[in-house]
C-alpha cells in the first residue's frame, strides 16, 4: 500500500530547535533557584518552571509537527494537543523535583532519566495521535523505541547537566550553561525527529471534518513558538530579578549574622546605645566582666554604671553622636563591689549619613593592670626585701633632691655597707643570709621611723649595700649622731636559726647641696666617703671632703702611669745579695721591683704594687718581674758568673692564678734558665687554704723550681703543713733578727726556727741583717745563709754583677741602713 510522504519547512525546523535550546537553558536556571528555593517558594518556583519547562519542551514538539507538510489538510485534537501538555508539563516537574533535592545518588538520575525520558516520548506520540488528516499512522518499530531511548539519555543528561549547574554562576558558567542548553536542544530535537522518522502515513477516503477548528499550520506555529519564548523569556527575567533579590537577601543575612557573631562573640564588653544614651542592648561578654545580666541592663542610662565618672561618659558619647571616634578610662564597680577597670572606645552607628546611637566597647584591663603593677614593682623593688632596689631608688632620689632644691633644703645621702656579709652568706648559708638581710632591713627601717626623719629614704642597691637618705638640719652635723646611731642600731645580735650573728657596717656620707647638686655627684661623693671609712676599719662613719677626691685622682693618675709603665719600660729590677754563712760567698739574690716613675723618680714597690694588686695589674706587673729576674740570671751564666738562684716574691693574687705552673714553665722555657736556678718565694698566709696551695706547690716543685717561704714566724698557718708543702727553705722575718739582741724571746723563737727547720731536712736564711753581733748569733745557731744590709742593700743589675765578680767573698763592712722598707711584695 503506498504511502504519503513529508518533508520540512527549514524555517519552522530551525525555528523548533531553538525553542529546544531556550527550554534547556531554561531547564538549567531554574533547578538553581528550585534548588536554593525554600518551602512554599520552592512549590510555586517548582509548579511555575515545570510549567515553563514543560511548555518549552511541548513548544518544540508542537512546532516541529507544523514545520511537517504530507500534502494533506491536518488538523489537531485539542483535547489531545491539552494532554500532551499536561505530560510535558508533569514530566519536567519531576525532573525538577529530582535534581533540587539536597542529595541525589546516580540510581535517582536513572530513575529520574527514565521517568522524564519516558513522559517526554510520550508527550510526543500523544502530539502525533492529535493529529487528524485523511491518512492512518503506522510506526516503525526500531525507530519508535529509538526515539524513546533517546528522550530517556537526553531526559538523564538534562538531570545530570541542572543539578551540576544548579549553584554555580558567573561568566564561565554562562557559557557553559549555553552550551550545554545547545547540545541539549539537539538531544531533544533528535528525539523528535527520530520519532516523527518512526511514523508512516497510509492514505484513506476522505471524510467530514465540520467538528475540527481549521487553522493555517505556518500561522499556528510562529503563534506557538512566539508564546513560548515570551513565556520561557519571562521566567529569565523573573529568575534574574529574584536571583538578584536573594542574592541581596542573602547578603543582608550573612551581615546580620556577621553582626551577631561579632557582637555576641566579643570578648569586650559591647553596649549598643540610643540617641539618648539608654542600654538598648548588651552582648553577653557584658555580664562577664561586670557581673550584671542583659535583663537588669536593657533600659537604663549607661551612666548609673559609674554614676562617679558620669560626666566623662557622657563627654564621649556626645562625641560619638557627633559622629567622632573617642576612647577613655573608667573604673566602674563590679556587681561584687570590687573595683574593675575598663578602656573604653566609643564608636558611633552610622546609617548612611546620619547617627543611629552609639557603640561603648569596653575592654577588661583589670588583670594587666595589676601586672604591669606587679612588673612595675619588680623592676624597681628588690623582692628580698621590699626596699626600692637600685634603679627605684635612683629615681625617686632625682625626685628627692629637685624638691630640696625648689624648697632650699639640705640633704645628706648615707651609703652603707654590710662588714663582713659575704663570710657569713657563705659560711651559714644562703637561706640565713636572705633572712640576715631581711631582719637587717626591717631593723634599718623600724630605726628610721623611731628617728621620725620626715622624708627618710632607704634602698638595697646591690647584695650588701644601702642607701639612705636624711634630712640635714645644720649644725654640729647631728646628722652624723643619726648615722652613729644607725650603727649602734646595727650592732646589736640578729637571732636567725639558731645563729646569733653580730653585724657592723660603715658609712659614707655626702652633704646636698654642699657636696654635689646631682644625684650622680652625690652618690659618687658618699661611695668616695664610704671608701674611707672601710679603710678606717669595721663600723666607721665617714663625711666626704675634698682632700678624698685629691687622693683618688692621685691613684687614677697612678693607675694610669701603671698602665703605660709596662709598655714604656719604666719598672727596674733590682737585686740583694744572699750569702753563705761559712763562706761569705754569694749563692742567690732576692730581685726586688722598683720603678722608674717619669716625674717622681725611682718608687718603691710600697707604694704602687697595693694599687696593682687592687686593680688587678699585679698579674702582668708579676708576670715582667719572672721573665726579667730569669733572663738577667740566664745572661749572668752565659757571661760566666758563678751560678746563683734568684729569688721572686709571689704575690697573693698570682698565686691565686690557676695557671701559674703553667705560666712558670712558659717563662723558664722562653729564657732558658734552668728550672733549679729560680726560687718562688710565698708568705704563710698564702698557705691558709691548704688544699689548693698543695697542689699548686707541687705543680711548681714538678717544674724543678725552688720554693721558700717568706717572712716566716709573721703568719697564721700551722707548722705542721710545712710537712705537706714540697717546700726548701724557711726565710726568717727580720722582724725577728732585727730585736733578737734585745729581746731574748726572739733570740729564742730565731733558734726554734733554725733547728726545726734543720729537722725537716730544710735551708734557712735570716733576712734583714744589720750587725756583726746578728751574724755571730746566727752562725752559732747554724744558720745556713744570710741576707742583709751588712752586705748590700737592693742594687742595679749592673752593680751586683760587679758584686758577682769578686772572687773572695764579700766585705763584712755594714751597708747604710735604708730610709724605708725596701722589701717588695713582688
Amino acid at each position: 500500500m503506498e504511502h504519503l510522504h513529508g518533508t520540512y519547512s527549514p524555517s519552522l525546523v530551525a525555528l523548533s530547535y531553538a525553542i529546544a535550546v531556550a527550554a534547556s537553558y531554561a531547564s538549567l536556571v531554574l533547578g538553581g533557584r528550585v534548588s536554593a528555593a525554600s518551602g512554599k517558594a520552592r512549590i510555586i518556583w517548582l509548579i511555575c518552571g515545570g510549567a515553563a519547562m514543560g511548555t518549552g519542551i511541548w513548544s518544540m514538539h508542537f512546532v516541529a509537527m507544523l514545520a511537517f507538510h504530507l500534502g494533506v489538510s491536518v488538523h489537531f485534537d485539542t483535547g489531545k494537543v491539552l494532554l500532551s501538555l499536561l505530560v510535558a508539563i508533569t514530566a519536567a516537574a519531576i525532573g525538577l523535583w529530582i535534581i533540587s533535592r539536597s542529595r541525589v545518588r546516580t540510581r535517582d538520575f536513572l530513575l529520574g532519566g527514565l521517568v522524564m525520558g519516558s513522559g517526554i516520548a510520550a508527550m510526543h506520540y500523544i502530539g502525533m495521535a492529535a493529529m487528524l488528516m485523511d491518512a492512518t499512522i503506522a510506526y516503525e518499530p526500531i525507530r519508535l523505541w529509538l526515539s524513546v531511548a533517546i528522550a530517556i539519555l537526553v531526559a538523564y543528561a538534562a538531570l545530570r547537566l541542572t543539578f551540576y549547574f544548579r549553584k554555580e554562576s558567573g561568566k564561565g558558567m554562562l557559557l557553559r550553561k549555553l552550551f550545554c542548553a545547545l547540545v541539549m536542544g539537539g538531544g531533544i530535537a533528535a528525539m523528535h525527529y527520530t520519532g516523527m522518522a518512526a511514523a508512516v502515513f497510509y492514505p484513506h477516503a476522505t471524510q467530514g471534518w465540520d467538528s475540527l477548528m481549521p487553522m493555517s499550520n505556518r500561522l499556528l506555529a510562529y503563534e506557538v513558538a512566539l508564546a513560548t519564548l515570551a513565556v520561557l523569556g519571562f521566567v529569565f527575567v523573573t529568575v534574574m530579578l529574584d536571583k538578584r533579590l536573594s542574592s541581596k537577601a542573602a547578603e543582608l543575612v550573612e551581615s546580620e549574622q556577621y553582626y551577631r557573631s561579632l557582637f555576641d562573640n566579643n570578648i569586650d564588653a559591647v553596649f549598643s546605645l540610643t540617641l539618648d544614651g539608654t542600654i538598648l542592648r548588651v552582648n553577653p561578654a557584658v555580664e562577664r566582666i561586670t557581673g550584671y545580666p542583659a535583663a537588669e541592663l536593657v533600659g537604663e542610662p549607661l551612666d548609673s554604671l559609674f554614676p562617679d565618672q558620669a560626666e566623662q561618659g557622657k563627654l564621649h558619647f556626645l562625641r560619638s553622636v557627633r559622629g567622632k571616634v573617642g576612647q577613655f578610662k573608667l573604673v566602674l564597680p563590679h556587681r561584687s563591689g570590687r573595683p574593675i577597670e575598663l578602656q573604653v572606645k566609643s564608636v558611633p552607628i552610622s546609617l548612611g549619613e546620619r547617627t543611629a546611637g552609639v557603640y561603648f566597647i569596653a575592654h577588661d584591663v583589670t588583670e594587666s593592670r595589676k601586672k604591669e603593677q606587679q612588673i612595675h614593682y619588680l623592676a624597681y623593688h628588690d623582692d628580698l626585701t621590699g626596699l626600692p632596689n637600685r634603679r627605684g631608688y635612683m629615681e625617686q632620689l632625682g625626685h628627692r633632691l629637685e624638691e630640696a632644691k625648689a624648697a632650699g633644703t639640705e640633704l645628706v645621702l648615707c651609703w652603707l655597707n654590710i662588714d663582713r656579709f659575704k663570710a657569713i652568706n657563705d659560711s651559714a648559708g644562703h637561706t640565713v643570709g636572705d633572712m640576715l638581710l631581711r631582719q637587717f632591713s626591717e631593723r634599718v627601717n623600724q630605726w628610721l621611723a623611731e628617728q621620725h626623719c620626715t622624708g627618710g629614704l632607704i634602698g638595697r642597691i646591690s647584695g650588701d649595700s644601702y642607701a639612705l637618705l636624711l634630712p640635714r638640719h645644720g649644725g654640729n652635723h647631728p646628722e652624723l649622731s643619726l648615722a652613729k646611731s644607725l650603727t649602734e642600731t646595727i650592732e646589736r645580735p640578729f637571732s636567725i636559726l639558731g645563729y646569733e650573728l653580730h653585724l657592723t657596717a660603715c658609712v659614707g656620707a655626702a652633704y646636698f647641696p654642699l657636696h654635689g647638686e646631682d644625684r650622680e655627684t652625690l652618690i659618687n661623693k658618699a661611695e668616695t666617703a664610704l671608701f674611707y671609712a672601710k679603710k678606717q676599719g669595721k663600723g666607721c662613719v665617714v663625711v666626704y671632703d675634698d682632700r678624698m677626691e685629691e687622693h683618688s685622682l692621685q691613684k687614677l693618675e697612678m693607675e694610669t702611669g701603671l698602665r703605660r709603665a709596662l709598655a714604656r719600660r719604666e719598672f727596674e729590677l733590682y737585686f740583694q745579695p744572699q750569702v753563705d754563712m761559712d763562706t761569705g760567698v754569694i749563692i742567690g739574690a732576692e730581685a726586688l721591683i722598683r720603678w722608674n716613675h717619669e716625674s717622681k723618680g725611682l718608687m718603691s714597690p710600697a707604694l704602687f704594687i697595693p694599687l696593682a694588686e687592687e686593680t688587678g695589674l699585679i698579674k702582668p706587673i708579676g708576670e715582667w718581674v719572672l721573665r726579667e729576674a730569669c733572663r738577667k740570671n740566664k745572661s749572668w751564666q752565659v757571661a760566666g758568673h758563678p751560678p746563683i738562684v734568684v729569688s721572686v716574691n709571689l704575690s697573693m693574687k698570682q698565686f691565686e692564678q690557676k695557671d701559674l705552673a703553667e705560666t712558670v714553665g712558659a717563662i723558664l722555657k722562653e729564657t732558658g734558665l734552668a728550672p733549679g736556678y729560680l726560687e718562688l718565694e710565698i708568705t704563710e698566709s698564702m698557705a691558709m687554704d691548704v688544699e689548693r696551695a698543695r697542689d699548686t706547690l707541687r705543680e711548681l716543685k714538678e717544674l724543678g723550681v725552688k720554693i721558700s717561704i717568706d717572712d716566716f714566724g709573721t703568719g697564721y698557718s700551722s707548722l705542721s703543713y710545712l710537712k705537706q708543702f714540697p717546700i726548701d727553705k724557711l726565710k726568717i722575718d727580720r722582724s725577728f733578727v732585727r730585736d733578737m739582741e734585745l729581746d731574748t724571746n726572739d733570740t729564742a723563737l730565731v733558734s726554734t726556727i733554725v733547728a726545726m727547720a734543720h729537722n725537716l731536712k730544710l735551708k734557712v736564711i735570716a733576712e734583714g741583717v744589720e750587725t756583726a753581733q746578728q751574724i755571730e748569733f746566727l752562725r752559732s745557731q747554724k744558720c745556713d745563709q744570710l741576707q742583709g744590709y751588712y752586705y748590700s742593700p737592693p742594687i742595679e743589675a749592673d752593680r751586683f754583677v760587679k758584686l758577682l765578680e769578686q772572687k773572695e767573698g764579700l766585705s763584712q763592712t755594714p751597708a747604710p741602713l735604708p730610709e724605708e722598707d725596701e722589701k717588695s711584695p713582688v
